[in-house]
């Protein structure tokens, strides 16, 4: 089986090509109406944006899905319950921060890049077999689709690498792009280093039929005005998708 990859210039574009890539060569494959295992995303600068691919995507999957994609995974907005210890498994904050309400796992990597940058233990988990695994269910709709992390300091900036067992391409990965820049950003500030590329591996890259629709006038419309991005804007600010 072969693994698939499309990289971009930023969120916004690598997420674009991902899903070129998957209407394209995707399957269908019961509720979804074209999935794509193994696709790497490369985002090349993660704390960037294309403003028309973004706005495309405000206008036909809405910005809610921003906000949903990127918040779980670094909170943008006040919300008191995702720092509680009872809801360490809500949401892959709580997961990274507060695993089984007491492991601060991303505190640990930010301590360890300070005091060893080129280690290779910089890796951290979401999945929890004991709060995850539901054996007398057939479904477990808690389960968490990003599963692990991993960070790399190499020639002089860092890199994150992002796991995904299932990934919602048509509403939820733009967001999640975004907060996983919004996260390496933090990193960043944190060590000093500089931020570097993020590589997301997700086994199976899809879009929903109820989505499908979507996706396709976002794409129609986006070839008929543009070829390329025209315009890219860095955000620096932690509150610019709390708006939606």
């Amino acid at each position: 089986m072969l693994v698939n990859s499309v990289n971009g210039a930023n969120s916004s574009e690598t997420w674009l090509n991902a899903i070129k890539f998957v209407v394209e060569n995707g399957r269908r494959q019961g509720s979804l109406q074209r999935e794509v295992l193994n696709l790497v995303s490369v985002i090349q600068s993660p704390l960037e944006v294309s403003e028309e691919i973004d706005q495309l995507f405000r206008k036909h999957i809405g910005s809610k899905w921003i906000f949903k994609g990127a918040d779980c995974i670094f909170p943008v907005t006040p919300n008191s319950k995702r720092t509680e210890h009872t809801k360490w498994s809500s949401n892959y904050w709580g997961r990274l921060t507060k695993y089984r309400r007491k492991v601060d796992q991303l505190d640990f990597i930010i301590r360890r890049l300070q005091s060893k940058p080129h280690s290779k233990q910089l890796s951290c988990v979401t999945f929890d077999p004991e709060v995850d695994i539901k054996p007398d269910r057939p479904y477990n709709p808690f389960m968490p689709c990003m599963i692990a992390l991993d960070v790399k300091f190499r020639d002089g900036r860092l890199n994150l690498f992002v796991m995904f067992r299932s990934h919602d391409f048509g509403r939820k990965a733009y967001g999640n792009f975004i907060g996983l820049g919004k996260l390496l950003d933090k990193l960043s500030q944190e060590t000093g280093y500089d931020a570097g590329e993020i590589v997301c591996y997700s086994v199976s890259a899809h879009i929903r039929a109820k989505e499908f629709g979507h996706v396709a006038a976002l794409l129609k419309q986006h070839n008929n005005e543009f070829e390329i991005p025209k315009k890219v804007f860095k955000e620096t600010t932690l509150e610019v998708y709390s708006q939606v």
